[in-house]
């Protein structure tokens, strides 16, 4: 029996302190019990989490229940997160990749990728990106992208020679995934925070953004540029030789023509009606649910049999439904205003340097969303706009956009929804999502803010 060593004692520890913290913190804390409590909670579950020190749904149910029996929110805010309609976005995406999966659609449009998308592996990532970020303008929710672009990188990477462990597999499957996730930030309802923050916006100061406004400021350099250099570091990160000869790829058992139409139908349906959702008013979530049940009718015969109860990671949907939970958990426990005015604080805003105002308002963008989950981002920083327009003295609407800078730079896997789903659905590690997106996280202010800060200055922002 091999000895714990300090490496992976670490984190346990770190969690049972967080889990000690909220459970005394009415002992010590006062007025801001609940606040500490919730961060406590936090910490133990993300912990846990980021560093693989326990399973997604051990972490998710430890948060529930500690919140629940503390008190922390009521219970409506505590398991927000399932009435989400994020939540069930991912459920029917996960139905959608294994309906695409069973009934051959990913490896009949994987052979067509093949040829379209070149003979390179470069080309393959570059590819799969750019179909991400085209797609990106139909679909408005990530989750349901996702659901559709990993199982045709799957297929890909099997007809291109790539099993299971091979860094090829690896590097199709997150281009296919941070390709549509990432970039699309520049595209106004492709993600979900977008969307929270518009929603905030409107509620709190009855601000509204426009669709080519939003794509103006933010697609060229977060959307493009980053599309290209997501391309250059998931070719370097996960080197692979060339794809297979044609005639040697892998080959498939036919696939049933009749299950292949229905699903087409039905997916293609489901595109149609997410595309023109400004015209019928109808939310992505519940179409997309109303599509999952279509798929798991069993007299289609588009999953296995068995789907439900053998098929549906459970585990993941429970770590997203968490995840959805703790930015309004952290909201409604003080924490986020805490925290707020902690950072307002650190920064040292000073009026009139308005490109390091900017640089600092993402960076605050970026901490919270590791600390709490991207949705939670514009939760718990679009309140505090107006101290922040008094600290900066930018306008209101720079002081909002400045919030996309930081929830489009997700550091880790567990912020991010989609990328969870498509771990799920593909049976990537985190560790090896984790490499992908610091990567990409890290080098993002460096470069990509920058760049941001010059094009903003030239379209008059700031």
């Amino acid at each position: 029996m091999t000895r714990p060593t300090i490496g992976t004692a670490l984190p346990p520890m770190i969690s049972a302190a967080g889990l000690l913290l909220a459970v005394t913190a009415p002992l010590f804390a006062g007025d801001a019990a609940t606040a500490v409590q919730a961060g406590g909670l936090a910490l133990a579950m993300l912990v846990l989490v980021a560093t693989g020190a326990a399973p997604e749904a051990y972490a998710a149910v430890l948060f529930f229940a500690g919140a629940a029996l503390l008190g922390t929110a009521p219970p409506d805010t505590v398991f927000s997160g399932f009435h989400s309609g994020a939540f069930w976005l991912v459920l029917s995406g996960l139905v959608f990749g294994a309906a695409a999966r069973h009934a051959g659609l990913a490896d009949r449009l994987a052979r067509g990728a093949a040829g379209a998308f070149g003979r390179s592996y470069p080309a393959l990532i570059a590819g799969l990106v750019a179909a991400g970020v085209a797609l990106a303008f139909l679909v408005p929710a990530a989750v349901g992208r996702v659901a559709l672009l990993v199982p045709i990188a799957l297929a890909l990477a099997d007809r291109a020679g790539y099993p299971t462990g091979h860094p090829g597999r690896t590097g199709l499957v997150l281009a296919a995934a941070l390709g549509t996730f990432f970039p699309p930030f520049g595209i106004l309802p492709a993600n979900v925070p977008n969307m929270i923050l518009t929603g905030a916006a409107e509620t709190l100061y009855d601000h509204h953004f426009g669709y080519g406004d939003w794509l103006l400021l933010h697609f060229p350099v977060l959307g493009m540029v980053k599309a290209v250099l997501l391309v250059g570091l998931l070719v370097r990160l996960f080197p692979a030789p060339p794809p297979v000869a044609a005639d040697a790829m892998a080959q498939t058992a036919p696939a049933d023509p009749r299950a292949l139409t229905r699903l087409a139908v039905i997916l293609g349906a489901t595109l149609a009606l997410w595309a023109t959702d400004w015209l019928h008013g109808l939310k992505p979530a519940w179409i997309g649910l109303a599509a999952a049940a279509l798929i798991l009718t069993p007299r289609l015969r588009l999953v296995p049999a068995d789907f439900i109860r053998t098929g549906l990671p459970v585990g993941t949907l429970l770590f997203i439904a968490a995840m959805l939970s703790l930015g309004a958990v952290i909201a409604a426990s003080g924490l986020g205003d805490a925290m707020g005015a902690v950072m307002i604080a650190i920064a040292g805003f000073e009026p009139g340097a308005d490109a390091a105002n900017v640089y600092k308002l993402g960076l605050i963008s970026a901490v919270v969303g590791l600390l709490g989950s991207l949705h939670g981002t514009p939760a718990i920083l679009a309140p505090l706009a107006e101290r922040l327009v008094a600290a900066t003295g930018l306008p209101l609407d720079t002081v909002l956009m400045t919030q996309v800078l930081g929830f489009s730079t997700a550091l880790l896997p567990y912020q991010s929804p989609p990328v969870i789903v498509a771990l799920g659905l593909s049976g990537i590690g985190q560790r090896a999502a984790a490499r992908a997106m610091l990567a990409l996280g890290l080098i993002t202010p460096l470069l990509i803010w920058p760049l941001d800060l010059v094009w903003w200055t030239l379209l008059g922002r700031i």
